[in-house]
């Protein structure tokens, strides 16, 4: 069986898609946030949509278990509130929990460790997260975010293990520096909470 690799590993940590951040929009008046939207090539945020969003998201990575009892895998969940600005943006801080594991080999050819290794990230924090509105014929607003988060200032991690002590620091690096993203469909004014496995992202939502 082969085994996972550095790369195949934070191709998990980015969960399926990386994107560079889109940042929050500049301040605007309100008469041009639809025009800054059309330019941006996003869709005008009808006003059915929601002023704000309980969001829930939770991974659904694969898990791959290894000799004696060793796994690749884990979970994580973030959760909290977005709220829409006047550009038509919505932009919140979600809570973050984190347990990543990780069973193999790592390393390029002229470093790897031929005998695997195992290892723990356990992490606990927040992520700034900030969505925009597009285009979505199958949602039941006719609109879905692209959303788009990155660890905030003080988010923990710790890496346990008998894995190489740079291949941990690297990880947990990694881990509070890469930006993340996922898009979903988004909800009415007055309809109820709505659950879904996301089908091209690692992720289930729940949005009220």
């Amino acid at each position: 069986m082969s085994r996972p690799t550095v790369p195949i590993l934070a191709t998990a940590l980015a969960l399926v898609g990386l994107t560079p951040s889109l940042g929050a929009a500049q301040a605007a008046p309100a008469g041009r946030a639809t025009a800054l939207s059309l330019r941006a090539g996003l869709a005008p945020v009808p006003a059915a949509l929601k002023s704000a969003y309980h969001v829930r998201l939770a991974s659904t990575w694969p898990q791959e278990a290894e000799n004696a009892g060793c796994r690749n895998g884990g979970d994580e969940v973030l959760e909290g509130e977005l709220t829409r600005d006047a550009d038509s943006r919505y932009a919140g801080t979600l809570s973050r929990r984190t347990e990543l594991l990780f069973c193999g080999q790592h390393g390029g050819p002229q470093v790897m460790e031929a005998t695997g290794c195992a290892l723990t990230l356990s992490g606990e924090g927040t992520v700034s997260a900030t969505g925009v509105v597009i285009p979505d014929e199958t949602a039941p607003s006719g609109r879905a975010m692209r959303l788009t988060w990155t660890p905030a200032l003080g988010h923990k991690a710790t890496v346990t293990g008998p894995c190489a002590q740079a291949f941990k620091r690297a990880l947990k690096a990694m881990y509070l520096s890469t930006v993340h993203a996922a898009e979903f469909p988004l909800t009415t004014v007055g309809s109820g909470p709505r659950s879904e496995r996301l089908e091209n992202y690692a992720w289930s939502v729940e949005l009220e």
